[in-house]
């Protein structure tokens, strides 16, 4: 690899902070271990000069505590996507800007009631997330994607709302067949469309992974994928998740027209990192 400083730079797009045993009433799992800024860095030791987004995990629910601490002692280098309910306060969504939060995340997966989001205090919400240039980040059970995103479009409506899928977007195991290549392609006809590239492991087929990025790449184009190491893995922590973090950007490294893409500049637009040059401006993400 080159060793200019574009080649250095990283941006790990998903990893979670928190403190030991702490979850809402009825978490499907309960760490008993924390997950440190420093575990992460030393997790991520050797791949470059390291930026990143803390994604607020499902078991703290809304309390985004932990997430805009970890935001504000490295504000430089992180930004953060958060957890609200719709009727969270305009002063509430203005602190979670001001530290870096860019996003709000929808973590669907096992939740009957997700067609909740089509209701006018969630339609509401997507309006005031417009306003402030943030996107939708949606997490789902494999083979769910299809019909949460085509959800989320129609609730999302008129407003150039970007929209996030998480890990490969879940798709089942029909595999770069599933129907959420279909109803992506025409959602991103009408809004920004971005694919995190992360958790291999949580697929239908942990090892179909390189057909994905293809067919992603094909569907939302190269500059709309996102690197993620979903560290630190949490309910399904082993030493083999770190291998397979080196393993795809291992992959990533190896192509040409992926690498810078996917290892710092696609990341640079949606999340607007100051200290990472030819970042874009905040509101860019939102273009087609």
């Amino acid at each position: 690899m080159s060793e200019t400083k574009d080649a250095t730079l990283l941006v790990d797009c998903h990893f979670h902070v928190f403190d030991a045993g702490i979850a809402v009433a009825g978490a499907r799992y309960r760490p008993p271990y924390g997950a440190t800024l420093e575990g992460w860095q030393v997790a991520m030791g050797g791949h470059g000069d390291l930026h990143g987004v803390v994604v607020q995990t499902s078991f703290l629910g809304t309390d985004n505590g932990a997430l805009l601490a970890a935001l504000r002692s490295m504000p430089e280098r992180l930004r953060g996507v958060a957890v609200v309910d719709p009727g969270i306060e305009d002063t509430q969504l203005a602190v979670l800007d001001e530290a870096g939060v860019r996003g709000i995340r929808l973590n669907l997966y096992g939740d009957d009631g997700w067609r909740r989001i089509a209701t006018a205090p969630w339609r509401a919400l997507f309006g005031r997330i417009h306003e402030l240039g943030w996107h939708v980040e949606i997490h789902t059970g494999n083979g769910e994607g299809a019909a949460v995103l085509s959800a989320l479009d129609a609730a999302l409506g008129a407003t150039r709302v970007p929209v996030v899928l998480d890990h490969f977007g879940r798709p089942g195991p029909a595999g770069a067949d599933d129907p959420v290549f279909d109803v992506a392609a025409d959602v991103r006809t009408r809004r920004a469309l971005w694919v995190k590239i992360s958790a291999p492991y949580r697929l239908a087929d942990v090892q179909g992974w390189p057909m994905l990025i293809g067919r992603w790449a094909e569907v939302a184009g190269t500059n709309r994928l996102l690197w993620g190491s979903d560290w630190p893995w949490t309910n399904h922590e082993a030493p083999a998740r770190a291998d397979e973090c080196r393993a795809v950007l291992a992959w990533i490294a190896a192509q040409p027209e992926l690498a810078d893409a996917l290892r710092w500049r696609n990341a640079a637009a949606l999340y607007g990192f100051d200290g990472i040059a030819g970042f874009a401006r905040r509101g860019d993400a939102q273009r087609l």
